[in-house]
């Protein structure tokens, strides 16, 4: 920070809730006695970012994309050799600590609405934004990795497959494609997306259903999402999401199997691969998940035009 602001003194304390790079809220006081906070990033380094479906280079032209809309801090500094960046911090609440929840779903909603809007018909590829090429890219790195672990995750690569069918085709839009509530800021005004290392070309639908199981969002909780993304809940869509939910805990545990492999950050990769695997199971195990899967086949939501 010395070298951003000459003169400058500065304080530095780690933020919680890192899987796989580390953070540090950074406060500085200027010669004016003003202060700007900031967080600084250090950086899973390449080739373990790209085990786990980083793709740096789609992370900073995506910011470049959305940084006027006001979805995304700011981008102050970025160094790709030292794996730095830092960005503004954004003061506000996570989901889980906010009163109005009603509101902050709405924030939520919208926020993803413009970026979805702004980005249609996106062709920047990921290695895991797509929710089917994404998952089963994810699926074969663990298979090298861990084939034994790999073949508890068989059978919901089968069902991955079925909604696939059912889907068919639609138009793409960038998604964020990790939008789980720590990477949620919620302002009184509105809310803002950080931490887009996994950005690319996919179904928007899915970085809804992403919120919607990672926030553990309740039934009246989703369909404001949604009512409020489409401006009116069409059944199609409510299906999307509800099937995309098991699509993003099947995703976050094979997700976290590799993750647990990189050994950058202290966390417990295995235990979250097994909450992850749980939540899925049950979430097919539902009598109406078949219903879902169907109902999507009929659906127009996001046709490919």
């Amino acid at each position: 920070m010395t070298s951003l602001f000459p003169g400058a003194s500065w304080n530095a304390e780690p933020l919680d809730g890192g899987m796989t790079n580390r953070n540090y809220r950074v406060d500085v006081l200027l010669e004016d006695s003003s202060t700007k906070t900031f967080v600084v990033q250090e950086q899973l380094p390449g080739e373990l970012a790209k085990r786990v479906g980083i793709k740096r280079e789609n992370q900073f032209q995506a910011l470049k994309q959305v940084a006027g809309l006001g979805l995304a801090p700011e981008v102050v500094f970025h160094d790709p050799v030292a794996g730095t960046v830092v960005v503004e911090y954004v003061h506000g609440k996570l989901i889980r600590e906010v009163d109005d929840r009603r509101t902050a779903i709405t924030h939520v909603a919208r926020l993803l609405s413009a970026f979805h809007g702004a980005t249609r018909g996106a062709t920047l590829e990921g290695f895991v934004s797509d929710p089917y090429h994404g998952t089963l890219w994810l699926y074969d790195q663990v298979q090298r990795s861990a084939p034994g672990l790999a073949a508890e995750f068989r059978w919901a690569i089968e069902v991955v497959e079925r909604i696939r069918r059912s889907r068919g085709s639609y138009e793409r839009s960038l998604c964020h494609a990790d939008v789980s509530d720590g990477n949620v800021i919620i302002t009184p005004q509105r809310a803002v997306l950080i931490d887009w290392e996994y950005v690319g070309a996919g179904d928007p639908y899915y970085d809804l259903a992403d919120f919607a199981e990672k926030a553990q969002l309740s039934e009246s909780e989703e369909h404001a999402l949604v009512a409020e993304y489409d401006g009116g809940v069409e059944s199609g869509s409510m299906a999307l999401v509800r099937v995309y939910r098991f699509v993003s805990m099947l995703r976050e545990g094979l997700w976290s199997v590799q993750a647990g492999s990189t050994g950058f950050i202290d966390f417990d990769h295995a235990s979250y691969a097994d909450e992850c695997l749980s939540r899925m199971t049950a979430i097919a195990e539902n009598p109406t998940f078949g219903d879902y899967v169907a109902a999507i086949h009929t659906s127009t939501i996001g046709a490919a035009r």
